[in-house]
């Protein structure tokens, strides 16, 4: 990404006030965090925005610019996705290097229960937030492969060093993800597709999808 994202939102006093806030002042929506994530998307291919953004010396230019650029995005909006993905993914880390917290939570009876004993450590986010990370990163094209429950091989996304593979099971399990992956990437921008980012055309059933349970999620 840029450095201005670490300066305005993530850095350790600004992500610790922004963080307090969103706490506070959780009501965004599925629709919010696609429209955010498609900017960025839009960032990454837009060499001349980028150097804009990064050229910016303080948050009010930093969302100015966005806005020039046809986002209707606050900078609540964006700390609070920022800020969100951050608790997720050092909340996926200390797991991965914690046994006992790893083991507590792969026999969670359900995803509130997850959420809950993240809490318990200090992270915070919503079991919708959770799952929609989770879809962001199984919908992925960048693709690597696991062990499922059913000790066939699927593929998921895999950033960095911690291991999702298990969070990705867990969560087909409990029905917030849909237990299929994409062949190929999305071809539209995930926002447009806020009901079923899935879509059929682009996925493909694993041979274990039936004997998996998938809850439907009231909207």
């Amino acid at each position: 990404m840029y450095y201005q994202i670490w300066n305005f939102f993530l850095k350790d006093d600004e992500y610790v006030c922004w963080k307090e806030k969103i706490k506070l002042n959780n009501i965004y929506s599925n629709f919010t965090w696609g429209k955010i994530h498609d900017f960025f998307r839009f960032v990454e291919k837009n060499f001349f925005l980028k150097h804009q953004l990064g050229e910016t010396q303080n948050l009010a230019q930093f969302i100015n610019v966005v806005t020039e650029n046809g986002y209707n995005l606050t900078a609540e909006q964006l700390a609070w996705f920022l800020v969100t993905r951050k608790q997720i993914w050092e909340f996926f880390d200390l797991a991965q290097k914690t046994p006992t917290i790893k083991d507590e939570l792969l026999v969670a009876k359900n995803p509130q229960q997850f959420v809950y004993i993240a809490a318990n450590y200090g992270y915070y986010f919503t079991v919708d937030e959770l799952a929609w990370l989770l879809t962001e990163i199984k919908s992925s094209p960048e693709l690597v492969p696991i062990n499922n429950s059913v000790g066939e091989i699927d593929t998921v996304s895999n950033y960095g060093k911690i291991e999702i593979g298990y969070w990705i099971w867990l969560a087909e399990e409990w029905g917030l993800v849909a237990p299929f992956c994409h062949k190929d990437p999305p071809l539209a921008f995930l926002a447009q597709y806020t009901d079923d980012p899935f879509l059929p055309d682009r996925c493909f059933l694993p041979k274990s999808y039936f004997n998996q349970h998938f809850v439907s999620q009231s909207k």
